[in-house]
Protein backbone atom coordinates (compact mmCIF):
# COMPACT_ATOMS: atom_id res chain seq x y z
CA UNK A 1 0.00 0.00 0.00
CA UNK A 2 1.43 3.31 -1.00
CA UNK A 3 1.99 6.01 2.12
CA UNK A 4 0.03 8.96 1.73
CA UNK A 5 2.65 10.37 3.71
CA UNK A 6 5.10 10.98 1.38
CA UNK A 7 2.81 13.19 -0.62
CA UNK A 8 1.88 16.32 0.81
CA UNK A 9 -1.72 16.43 -0.55
CA UNK A 10 -2.33 19.04 1.94
CA UNK A 11 -0.04 22.04 0.48
CA UNK A 12 1.53 24.03 2.90
CA UNK A 13 -0.51 27.59 3.28
CA UNK A 14 1.20 31.11 3.69
CA UNK A 15 -0.46 34.39 3.83
CA UNK A 16 -3.61 32.70 1.09
CA UNK A 17 -1.19 31.19 -0.87
CA UNK A 18 0.20 27.51 -0.33
CA UNK A 19 2.82 25.60 -2.12
CA UNK A 20 3.19 21.82 -3.06
CA UNK A 21 5.53 19.35 -3.62
CA UNK A 22 5.22 18.45 -7.12
CA UNK A 23 5.16 19.62 -10.96
CA UNK A 24 2.96 21.84 -13.34
CA UNK A 25 3.01 20.97 -16.91
CA UNK A 26 0.52 22.10 -19.93
CA UNK A 27 -0.24 19.07 -21.90
CA UNK A 28 -3.18 19.67 -24.40
CA UNK A 29 -3.63 23.15 -23.07
CA UNK A 30 -4.31 21.41 -19.92
CA UNK A 31 -2.76 21.81 -16.66
CA UNK A 32 -1.49 18.46 -15.18
CA UNK A 33 -0.02 18.22 -11.79
CA UNK A 34 2.74 15.23 -11.36
CA UNK A 35 3.03 14.44 -7.87
CA UNK A 36 4.23 11.50 -6.45
CA UNK A 37 7.78 11.15 -3.79
CA UNK A 38 10.82 12.17 -4.30
CA UNK A 39 12.88 10.31 -6.93
CA UNK A 40 10.35 8.92 -9.13
CA UNK A 41 10.81 10.84 -11.77
CA UNK A 42 8.39 13.96 -12.52
CA UNK A 43 11.14 16.54 -13.65
CA UNK A 44 12.42 13.69 -16.27
CA UNK A 45 8.84 12.92 -17.28
CA UNK A 46 8.11 16.53 -17.69
CA UNK A 47 11.68 16.90 -19.48
CA UNK A 48 10.32 14.17 -21.91
CA UNK A 49 6.39 16.47 -22.43
CA UNK A 50 8.70 19.74 -23.18
CA UNK A 51 10.62 17.71 -25.55
CA UNK A 52 8.03 16.95 -27.11
CA UNK A 53 6.04 20.50 -27.37
CA UNK A 54 3.92 20.87 -23.71
CA UNK A 55 4.97 23.40 -21.58
CA UNK A 56 6.58 23.50 -18.43
CA UNK A 57 5.25 26.04 -15.50
CA UNK A 58 6.53 24.91 -12.50
CA UNK A 59 9.67 22.31 -11.08
CA UNK A 60 9.98 20.65 -7.74
CA UNK A 61 7.63 23.41 -5.70
CA UNK A 62 4.37 24.96 -7.06
CA UNK A 63 2.49 27.66 -5.51
CA UNK A 64 -1.06 27.41 -5.67
CA UNK A 65 -3.48 30.39 -5.26
CA UNK A 66 -6.78 30.33 -5.74
CA UNK A 67 -8.24 32.88 -8.62
CA UNK A 68 -12.32 33.66 -8.72
CA UNK A 69 -12.93 29.89 -7.78
CA UNK A 70 -10.59 28.82 -10.16
CA UNK A 71 -7.12 26.45 -8.59
CA UNK A 72 -4.25 28.36 -10.55
CA UNK A 73 -1.05 27.20 -10.10
CA UNK A 74 3.13 28.90 -11.35
CA UNK A 75 6.54 28.63 -9.83
CA UNK A 76 8.48 30.71 -7.28
CA UNK A 77 9.66 33.77 -8.62
CA UNK A 78 13.08 31.93 -7.48
CA UNK A 79 12.87 28.56 -10.36
CA UNK A 80 10.45 30.46 -12.78
CA UNK A 81 11.18 28.41 -16.28
CA UNK A 82 14.05 26.55 -14.79
CA UNK A 83 14.03 22.02 -14.29
CA UNK A 84 16.72 20.00 -12.32
CA UNK A 85 17.66 17.07 -13.50
CA UNK A 86 19.68 14.59 -11.86
CA UNK A 87 22.68 14.07 -13.80
CA UNK A 88 22.32 17.29 -16.07
CA UNK A 89 22.09 19.98 -13.33
CA UNK A 90 19.51 22.89 -13.54
CA UNK A 91 18.10 23.47 -17.19
CA UNK A 92 17.17 27.28 -18.07
CA UNK A 93 14.12 25.54 -20.14
CA UNK A 94 13.89 28.62 -22.79
CA UNK A 95 17.30 28.90 -23.59
CA UNK A 96 17.15 25.23 -24.56
CA UNK A 97 13.52 24.31 -25.46
CA UNK A 98 12.79 28.18 -26.96
CA UNK A 99 10.08 30.56 -25.10
CA UNK A 100 7.09 28.60 -26.38
CA UNK A 101 8.34 25.64 -23.88
CA UNK A 102 7.18 27.40 -20.64
CA UNK A 103 3.96 29.17 -19.31
CA UNK A 104 4.07 31.39 -15.86
CA UNK A 105 0.84 29.72 -14.36
CA UNK A 106 -1.69 27.82 -15.26
CA UNK A 107 -5.19 26.36 -14.18
CA UNK A 108 -5.01 23.10 -12.46
CA UNK A 109 -7.41 20.93 -14.19
CA UNK A 110 -6.18 17.37 -13.45
CA UNK A 111 -3.58 15.66 -10.93
CA UNK A 112 -1.21 12.34 -12.12
CA UNK A 113 0.48 10.01 -9.06
CA UNK A 114 3.79 9.21 -9.80
CA UNK A 115 3.76 5.80 -7.83
CA UNK A 116 6.00 2.95 -8.01
CA UNK A 117 4.95 -0.09 -10.01
CA UNK A 118 5.01 -2.47 -6.43
CA UNK A 119 2.96 0.04 -4.62
CA UNK A 120 0.10 -0.06 -7.10
CA UNK A 121 -2.14 -2.37 -5.97
CA UNK A 122 -3.15 -5.24 -8.54
CA UNK A 123 -5.71 -4.35 -10.72
CA UNK A 124 -5.96 -4.84 -14.65
CA UNK A 125 -8.53 -2.43 -15.32
CA UNK A 126 -7.15 0.11 -13.52
CA UNK A 127 -7.22 2.01 -10.31
CA UNK A 128 -10.56 3.70 -9.53
CA UNK A 129 -11.30 7.30 -10.25
CA UNK A 130 -10.27 9.74 -7.05
CA UNK A 131 -10.02 12.87 -6.46
CA UNK A 132 -7.02 14.74 -4.86
CA UNK A 133 -7.84 17.90 -2.50
CA UNK A 134 -6.32 20.76 -3.33
CA UNK A 135 -6.88 24.68 -1.69
CA UNK A 136 -10.22 23.91 -0.75
CA UNK A 137 -11.52 22.09 -4.17
CA UNK A 138 -10.89 18.79 -5.37
CA UNK A 139 -9.21 17.91 -8.52
CA UNK A 140 -9.39 14.39 -10.73
CA UNK A 141 -6.70 12.12 -9.97
CA UNK A 142 -5.08 9.41 -11.84
CA UNK A 143 -1.93 6.99 -10.59
CA UNK A 144 0.21 5.86 -12.93
CA UNK A 145 2.51 2.94 -11.99
CA UNK A 146 6.02 3.98 -12.60
CA UNK A 147 8.71 0.93 -13.54
CA UNK A 148 11.59 0.95 -16.02
CA UNK A 149 10.78 0.95 -19.70
CA UNK A 150 7.28 2.50 -19.06
CA UNK A 151 6.95 5.93 -21.16
CA UNK A 152 5.56 7.95 -18.71
CA UNK A 153 5.31 11.06 -21.16
CA UNK A 154 2.84 8.89 -23.55
CA UNK A 155 0.99 7.53 -20.67
CA UNK A 156 0.49 11.52 -19.13
CA UNK A 157 -0.82 12.61 -23.27
CA UNK A 158 -3.53 9.58 -22.91
CA UNK A 159 -4.58 10.12 -19.61
CA UNK A 160 -5.22 14.14 -20.35
CA UNK A 161 -6.79 12.52 -23.78
CA UNK A 162 -8.72 10.46 -21.61
CA UNK A 163 -9.72 13.14 -19.39
CA UNK A 164 -10.22 15.51 -22.18
CA UNK A 165 -12.64 13.14 -23.41
CA UNK A 166 -14.38 12.16 -20.11
CA UNK A 167 -12.72 9.96 -18.77
CA UNK A 168 -11.34 6.36 -19.06
CA UNK A 169 -13.53 4.77 -16.40
CA UNK A 170 -16.37 4.34 -19.54
CA UNK A 171 -14.55 1.41 -20.99
CA UNK A 172 -13.20 -0.31 -17.91
CA UNK A 173 -17.25 0.11 -16.91
CA UNK A 174 -18.71 -0.92 -20.10
CA UNK A 175 -16.40 -4.53 -20.47
CA UNK A 176 -17.52 -4.97 -16.80
CA UNK A 177 -21.30 -4.34 -17.55
CA UNK A 178 -20.64 -6.94 -20.88
CA UNK A 179 -19.02 -9.47 -18.56
CA UNK A 180 -21.59 -9.55 -15.90
CA UNK A 181 -25.07 -9.95 -18.43
CA UNK A 182 -23.23 -12.64 -20.48
CA UNK A 183 -22.57 -14.94 -16.96
CA UNK A 184 -25.67 -14.11 -15.86
CA UNK A 185 -27.24 -15.41 -19.03
CA UNK A 186 -25.23 -18.64 -18.63
CA UNK A 187 -26.54 -19.16 -14.85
Amino acid sequence: MHDDSVIESQPATTSGKSQLHAVLVRVFDTGVLLIGESGIGKSECALDLIARGHRLVADDAVEIHVVNKTIVGKAPGLTSHLIEIRGLGIINVPEIFGEQAVCDESEVDICIELRKWTDVESNPLGEAASEYPIAGGTRPKLVLPVSSGRNLATLVETAVRLYRNGGSGKTAKSLIDRHTKLLDSVQ
